[in-house]
């Protein structure tokens, strides 16, 4: 079974593929910053690496924390898509439980309990104990560094994670532990083992939820009622072949059901290679992928292929200021029109398209066909 392993959500970015006792691929960059910039090249990197397409995939693993907010967001959004694309499973696996993993495999010594403690800053730590068969004693906790001294099970035990030497020392001072050792292996989840543990699990029914356990310093508001100002920021740019499996996925969610054809991770692929073809990635709080636009440009005429955005991430203008942008970046090129095709039903497209200075000038009938088999004309728009 092949499964894709997912870690952003401490200080790495991580991407491994796994086939079994085989590892495919493993890809680690470190440091826990721009990783929403660097997971798409790094998932790509690593899909080269192994010599698979991702539809070839079976499941995905990403770790949902405790950890950077950010980061359990950029690792999990990216999972969910791929797997909504793919139509395969997502498991959720935890940090705690990966660094806890990779320090019993890595211990010589057999009856060590285990304890996985991540530097949560704030004078706090994230906290997990494992008994010495493995098995964990409680939930992940977020702890002041006393209080999870405190917790510390009773006898010698090996410290794993980014917060091993604060917790080591404050169990010195405060109980006078001498029983206590650190690991040497990483304080970042080992995206094999995220992929591995997945693996032993039953298929999960849903998708997996984020554990953040500390509520994030800036709450983002729901889509529905924010305000132009309590929104997260929205950003723009460029992506290429690498990105193919979450356009895909976009393009899935905002138009299964619907008259457009959708795109696959392969097509989308094969067409940003051309050249002309520029696909613009809409993201938001943390790196999250909501929407994008894909055009092509030929001489002095420019096409858009295609426009997506999450539902229920419409009528935010998401949409019109990737179309604004998509415009400039044609104009640039030297374009000096713009030619698209949308569903005669689509009105809001249409709708969106107008006021951008679009007009229609031609018609095809029953150019669409929407999941029932009906079929609907495509409108012609030129800019």
């Amino acid at each position: 079974m092949k499964l894709l392993g997912i870690d952003t959500a401490l200080n790495a970015c991580s991407v491994a593929i796994v086939d079994g006792n085989a590892v495919l691929a493993c890809v680690v960059s470190a440091g826990g910053k721009g990783n929403a910039e660097r997971l798409l090249p790094l998932l790509e990197q690593a899909r080269l690496q192994a010599g698979i397409e991702l539809a070839q995939l079976d499941g995905i693993a990403a770790t949902i924390g405790p950890g950077s907010f950010t980061g359990i967001r950029t690792a999990l959004a990216t999972a969910r898509a791929l797997g909504l694309a793919l139509k395969i499973p997502v498991w959720g696996i935890t940090t705690t439980e990966t660094l806890a993993h990779a320090a019993i495999l890595a211990t010589a010594q057999p009856g060590l309990a285990t304890v996985a403690v991540i530097d949560a800053k704030r004078d706090e730590l994230y906290i997990q104990c494992y008994s010495a068969d493995g098995a964990a004693l409680a939930e992940p906790q977020l702890l002041n560094i006393a209080d999870a001294a405190g917790i510390l099970p009773p006898g010698p035990a090996v410290l794993v994670g980014s917060g091993s030497e604060l917790l080591m020392h404050a169990a010195r001072t405060l109980s006078g532990r001498d029983d206590l050792r650190l690991s040497s292996v990483s304080p970042d989840p080992d995206p094999v083992l995220v992929a591995r543990i997945a693996a032993g699990r039953p298929r999960p029914t849903v998708s997996p939820s984020p554990l953040y356990i500390r509520p994030p310093d800036a709450k983002l508001p729901s889509a529905i009622g924010a305000t132009a100002t309590s929104r997260p920021p929205l950003n723009i740019q460029p992506c290429g072949s690498e990105a193919a499996g979450v356009l895909a996925a976009l393009h899935a969610e905002a138009f299964t059901g619907q008259s457009e054809e959708l795109w696959t991770e392969k097509s989308l692929r094969e067409l940003l290679a051309m050249p002309g073809a520029l696909a613009l990635l809409a993201t938001q709080g943390g790196g999250q992928p909501i929407g994008f636009i894909l055009l092509r440009q030929a001489a002095d005429e420019a096409e858009i292929i295609t426009l997506a955005v999450q539902p229920q991430l419409r009528r935010l203008g998401v949409a019109r200021r990737l179309l604004t942008v998509g415009l400039a970046k044609m104009t640039g090129r030297g374009a000096q029109q713009c030619f698209l095709e949308v569903a005669d039903t689509n009105v809001a497209a249409r709708g969106l398209y107008a006021a951008a200075g679009f007009v229609e000038v031609g018609r095809r009938p029953g150019y669409y066909r929407d999941a029932t088999g009906g079929q609907r004309d495509a409108i012609l728009m030129r800019r």
